[in-house]
């Protein structure tokens, strides 16, 4: 079966804008689009999505050396 956005986020509990944004990342596997519109698949009842990854690691957190 296949459902839209807004079917997708009201089956995930999520907004709209949150299954766009997941979307475009390529987090929602097996999604396509057709034209303007998303086509989201679903397995068991419920679109997939992937794990994310954590951003890049920040400068603060790296060893310093003091100087006295």
């Amino acid at each position: 079966m296949l459902v839209g956005t807004a079917q997708a986020a009201e089956l995930l509990g999520i907004s709209t804008t949150r299954v766009r944004l997941l979307l475009k990342q390529g987090r929602i596997k097996g999604a396509y689009k057709i034209g303007r519109f998303w086509v989201i698949p679903l397995f068991d009842g419920m679109p997939v999505i992937s794990k994310g990854r954590r951003g890049p690691k920040a400068k603060w957190c790296g060893v310093r050396s003091v100087l006295f």
